[in-house]
């Protein structure tokens, strides 16, 4: 009995150890999704200040800050927003999400495609347009998928392959949506190797799907 009892302490003290994710979210933008525990949160203000086009100085930095809510999450065990970014390897996953308020200009040219190619060329007419500016080869299409998650929502999620200059192939996952008014873009992105992403595909498709918008 007094075996039984040390095996039930153990078996009880392990289901109350470390929760298996962490919950994100932002109730006021109505956007959650969850990572798994042992990730850690990181700034992104370098990155965002990259991905608008800002100086983190000026005026539209500021405008920036007030229209946009956005949060990173890295495997690594020094954590970077700028994971997302560099041309380097990055052998473990980063997760990148954002909301933002879209100006008038950017509302006329909401589409499908338009989501597609919101971080990086998807589409063949976008890839061209980029072929002599950006360093990236090898572009490989892995899913393409229309989503209609709720009422008042639609976007795409779509993964790729693209070949950094170091040299190694390295594999995004992106959920675009908007609302029906196209005045709102609501952003999940994943990062990582092929080979990472390859090996841990479980567990980054659990974040991507774990991605949740509730219409306002």
């Amino acid at each position: 009995m007094r075996k039984l009892l040390v095996v039930g302490a153990i078996l009880l003290a392990a289901s109350c150890g470390a929760p298996e994710f962490t919950y994100v979210k932002n109730s006021g933008q109505k956007t959650y999704f969850k990572v798994p525990h042992d990730w850690h949160e990181t700034g992104t203000n370098s990155v965002d200040d990259m991905l608008s086009g800002t100086n983190p100085d000026s005026a539209g930095a500021a405008v920036r800050q007030q229209s946009w809510w956005s949060v990173a999450y890295d495997a690594d065990i020094h954590p970077d927003a700028q994971h997302l970014l560099t041309q380097a390897v990055t052998d473990v996953p980063i997760v990148y999400a954002r909301v933002a308020q879209l100006n008038e200009s950017q509302q006329n040219i909401v589409s499908l495609d338009m989501l597609r190619n919101v971080f990086l060329p998807v589409t063949d007419d976008a890839r061209e347009a980029a072929a002599t500016s950006i360093d990236l080869t090898g572009f490989e299409l892995v899913h393409d998928e229309v989503l209609n998650p709720a009422s008042g929502l639609h976007g795409v999620r779509v993964i790729y392959d693209y070949e950094l200059s170091s040299g190694v192939l390295h594999t995004f996952d992106e959920t675009a949506l908007v609302n029906n008014d196209g005045s709102k873009l609501y952003l999940l992105l994943i990062r990582c190797s092929t080979a990472c992403y390859r090996a841990r595909a479980a567990e980054l498709d659990t974040i991507a799907t774990s991605f949740t918008v509730r219409s306002s």
